[in-house]
């Protein structure tokens, strides 16, 4: 059972994402930590929010929804009412979606026993292809991406004018993420890329 809430504190500093379990049902730990953690992946790649506060852990309390509930069951506070900051981002419907597609990823991830992991992209090798040939070259991440996912590849250096950012949209998750990579220079040359993965989130 999830309970979704917005907070409040006389202290109007007070402010970000928590999730409460039980006291008493330890075992629900798990079920807020695994929300957490979607809902910080989630949130902070949304460009705006990327230090909103999200608690580390699940904090356990003695709210009467989770003591009474006979299955897994948590608070999720989105955020706080009291605080400035948090009232602007309730009011923001990217926010508030963002939020939420956490929580479902969160509680996804816990419902499949898989561990909640920030999606972080591994470095590419380097490479040496011939000059107008292309090369394919695999990408290994760690996480757990709701797919389509984009891969942005940006320019950090390059000894030809020809170098050029791309993205690159992958939409199912059976197939490997690859990259087809392009010498179109004229001669021989060093590029590097500076290269970051997104999940394209639905409106």
């Amino acid at each position: 059972m999830l309970s979704l809430h917005t907070n409040g504190n006389p202290a109007p500093g007070v402010r970000g994402a928590e999730v409460y379990h039980h006291r008493t049902k330890p075992e629900d730990k798990a079920l807020g930590d695994s929300i957490l953690c979607g809902m910080r992946e989630v949130i902070h790649a949304q460009p705006g929010y990327e230090s909103f506060p999200v608690r580390a852990e699940s904090v356990a309390e003695g709210h009467g929804e989770n003591r009474i509930g006979t299955m897994p069951s948590v608070i999720v506070e989105t955020a706080y009412h009291s605080n400035p900051e948090d009232v602007a981002a309730l009011q923001d419907p990217v926010f508030r979606s963002v939020a939420m597609k956490g929580v479902e990823k969160g509680y996804r991830l816990w419902a499949t026993g898989k561990a909640c992991e920030t999606m972080a992209l591994d470095p590419l090798p380097d490479v040496q292809i011939p000059v107008r040939s292309s090369l394919i070259v695999p990408v290994a991440f760690k996480g757990n991406p709701q797919y389509p996912v984009v891969l942005e590849l940006g320019v950090a250096s390059c000894m030809e004018r020809s170098c050029t950012p791309s993205d690159k949209e992958f939409q199912d998750p059976s197939q490997p993420v690859q990259l087809e990579l392009l010498c179109n220079g004229g001669g021989a040359g060093t590029v590097r890329w500076r290269h970051a993965c997104a999940m394209r989130m639905a409106s």
